[in-house]
């Protein structure tokens, strides 16, 4: 450890900063350590995992009984066993190794604690119902299904619980066909391999049919059925919904009745007789709804209420977590201007050409979503049809607003751009085209409308160069235009991520198709730009030749998870319990399991959660 900073002074240090306690001053001597020092690294590293998964279970044991006093003496004598036995074990370890090795066993005792509890406070059903989905048993413990029986998966719970007790349904099981979903309570959104997602919301039950096909016996679901899964049915007591490329509500009673609300695009459904037979054909557009009643055979149609449904399993409608702008298209299908959902921006799409023939509608919404694997689709798409078309939209880089607030926004020539010195964004998009090598189109950034101030754009045809990153602010000959690979008619996901430099000397790094969703590290740049690339406004377009160009779910954060790890999602899903982590203690230091009780002492609420571990460090220290 160099200069004056010890282990014990780092895990301070962490500690302050995972409080938000930490000044400026020793948070800059904290980043300076971190990126001279390995063995800091490794430290810190370790630290942080613990406090995270802790944080993670924190909220679990408020409602578990644990309060301080509550340890049996025979359960606190072994836990000062336990402490006798680590103090001997870090004491061979420092005459042996050195005191970070020390340090290290010290921080696999507190990960083995943490595991332990996580283990016992998912132990046990309440009042007869299985825990939440998070603390469920994973399906992958048990013996994997074949991948061609696999059909689903599901990619995000929230409060979960599951009608079997013994059920090891959870985050992230495998679902197959035949397979029956009963859920008692909570949200559970479960995503085909096809592309449909289904937001289930409790009590409900279903059986998962095949890729394409459910049968929703009772309860209310959300669906988001993209184009490519068109065809995806849905069937309940008295209706069957036969093509399904939109966005729908669907409900199924006890008693047979049903209702389909469609939110966009166009669905279309039989309706059942008591024998399961169809007998009347309907067809809904979006924002149409219907109810069926089966036993005295009749529909009746009405408008669609989508605030009956639970639509998106995220935790906030607003900026979160890094996620400053958001743009699902989640508009009916018809012109794109004008239109002003998402959040994060500064005001409607705008037109800025169009060609003259077709008009402004030419820059319109279509019904479905582009999607790509591993991505959970929301709302349609939009889509520029016409040959002389840009219309862009403008991002809230206004005082006090989200982008000065995480003090991205700098003046300019008095424009306030996003492009603070030190500073990093990171954009994301989806992007297909109908026809390749068909003339010029872009996903651009732009600091005011016009092809001069085009800051970057990811397409085809720019300045004559061919598929891949072009910008027209600062041009430094032919590395600064570099290819993106082969261009294809596939639906293509691009991060962009912009480090601004001093004196407005940027990087730009932009990555297609990246091989990993939640690991930056795991991802290497397709193409490097470098220049100035403050921007204020993204702009969609598509000049000559015939094809369609389209785009989809546009995310602007702060860092790489902030535009990958979210879609439809709630981000909390993500954190692995801490039984899984595989952390143990060595043999000689943990004797008995009753040891490890003692720790309930130390964590008496949600708000002591966050400081479990240096007190408990500096024991063992």
């Amino acid at each position: 450890m160099k200069g004056t900073w010890t282990p014990d002074r780092l895990f301070e240090a962490a500690g302050q900063l995972c409080n938000g306690t930490i000044d400026d001053a020793e948070g800059r001597q904290l980043d300076e350590l971190l990126q001279a020092d390995p063995q800091a690294r490794r430290l810190y590293t370790n630290y942080m995992w613990i406090h995270a998964c802790l944080y993670a279970e924190g909220g679990a044991l408020a409602s578990s009984g644990l309060r301080a006093g509550a340890v049996p003496p025979d359960e606190r004598a072994a836990a000062a066993r336990l402490a006798g036995g680590l103090r001997s074990a870090g004491r061979q370890s420092l005459r042996q190794k050195g005191t970070w090795l020390l340090v290290a066993a010290s921080l696999a005792a507190v990960a083995a604690v943490s595991s332990w509890l996580t283990q016992r406070l998912g132990d046990g059903p309440t009042d007869g119902q299985a825990p939440v989905a998070a603390a469920a048993p994973n399906a992958r413990q048990e013996a994997s299904p074949s991948d061609a029986d696999v059909v689903a998966r599901i990619t995000g719970t929230h409060n979960c619980l599951w009608r079997d007790p013994q059920s090891t349904v959870g985050y992230g099981s495998l679902l197959v066909k035949g397979q029956r979903i009963e859920l008692a309570e909570g949200l559970a959104e479960i995503t085909f391999t096809d592309g449909a997602t289904v937001l289930l919301e409790g009590p409900a039950a279903f059986d998962v049919d095949a890729s394409d096909k459910i049968d929703l016996h009772v309860g209310r679901l959300a669906a988001v059925v993209p184009q490519r899964a068109r065809g995806f049915r849905v069937v309940t007591p008295s209706l069957e919904l036969l093509e399904a490329g939109a966005e729908f509500g669907l409900i199924a009673q006890e008693s047979g009745a049903a209702e389909l609300h469609v939110f966009s695009g166009l669905v279309k459904a039989n309706v059942l007789d008591s024998d399961g037979k169809a007998f009347r054909h309907i067809t809904l557009n979006a924002a149409e709804a219907a109810r069926v009643l089966p036993r005295a055979t009749t529909v009746t149609e009405f408008p669609a209420d989508d605030a009956q449904f639970v639509r998106n399993i995220m935790p906030a409608d607003g900026p979160h977590d890094g996620l400053l702008a958001d743009e699902g298209f989640r508009y009916p299908a018809g012109p794109l201007e004008a239109q002003n959902g998402g959040f994060g921006w500064a005001g409607p799409w705008f037109t800025t050409s169009a060609e003259e023939e077709l008009g402004p509608d030419s820059n319109s919404v279509k019904a479905g979503s582009l999607a790509v694997a591993g991505l959970v689709p929301t709302g349609n798409r939009a889509s520029i049809a016409g040959h002389y078309n840009r219309i862009r939209r403008q991002l809230a880089t206004s005082v006090g607003g989200v982008f000065d607030a995480e003090g991205l926004v700098e003046n300019q020539d008095d424009v306030r751009l996003i492009g603070r010195d030190g500073k990093r964004v990171y954009i994301s998009f989806l992007q297909q085209v109908s026809r390749a090598g068909d003339g010029f189109y872009g996903f651009e950034l732009h600091r005011g409308d016009g092809n001069g101030n085009r800051v970057l754009c990811i397409g085809n045809g720019a300045d004559g160069a061919g598929y891949g990153a072009t910008s027209n602010v600062n041009i430094y000959g032919p590395r600064n235009f570099p290819a993106l690979g082969e261009e294809t008619t596939d639906t293509n996901f691009f991060v962009i991520k912009i480090s601004f430099g001093v004196d407005n000397r940027d990087t730009v790094e932009v990555f297609r198709n990246p091989a990993s969703l939640r690991d930056e590290g795991a991802c290497e740049a397709d193409a490097v730009l470098r220049g100035n690339f403050a921007f204020d406004r993204i702009s969609l377009a598509n000049f000559d030749g015939d094809k369609t160009h389209e785009v989809d779910e546009i995310r602007v954060g702060t860092h790489f998870l902030a535009v990958t790890g979210r879609w439809g999602n709630n981000q909390g899903r993500l954190q692995r319990q801490i039984a899984a982590a595989g952390v143990r203690c060595p043999s000689s230091v943990v004797r008995s399991e009753k040891a490890l009780r003692d720790v309930r002492d130390s964590i008496t609420d949600n708000g002591q959660r966050r400081t479990i571990v240096i007190p408990l460090l500096a024991h063992l220290l």
